[in-house]
């Protein structure tokens, strides 16, 4: 009976070891939750002007978050996937052919400014409701 107590200690204590993701992943996941999804492009400021970003840009801008690291970057319909990290100040990082940083005006979680060739484009996270 010792030994059989013993052995199932032991496998016990091997599963829990191999279980899901540490507490620390968990949070890194729910710290990045909101980003997952669409986000559109409304504004872009150029020439010191806001504009409409479909007239700044050319088309439409769209970004697709996924929780792998990877960000599908859509202009009409070119495509371009690059990767994302979350830095530790809050901010994102995308990174392909060059790099474009990525704020969050106001800590806010709906609306983002990402820098794309020097023109700072705000795009708003489509709920899904439109």
């Amino acid at each position: 009976m010792k030994k059989l107590s013993l052995v199932l200690i032991l496998a016990l204590s091997l599963l829990a070891a191999c279980g899901g993701p540490s507490a620390e992943e968990q949070a890194k996941v729910a710290e990045t939750e909101f980003l997952m999804g669409r986000w559109e492009a409304t504004t872009a400021e150029y020439d010191g002007e806001v504009r409409d970003a479909q007239e700044v840009i050319g088309g439409l801008l769209a970004f697709y978050f996924d929780d792998d690291g990877t960000c599908t970057m859509f202009v009409d319909t070119n495509r371009a996937i690059v990767d994302w990290v979350m830095n530790d100040d809050g901010t994102v990082t995308l990174t392909g052919d060059d790099t474009y940083p990525v704020v969050f005006p106001d800590g806010s979680k709906d609306t983002l400014v990402v820098t794309i060739n020097g023109i700072d484009v705000t795009m708003v996270k489509d709920d899904g409701e439109s």
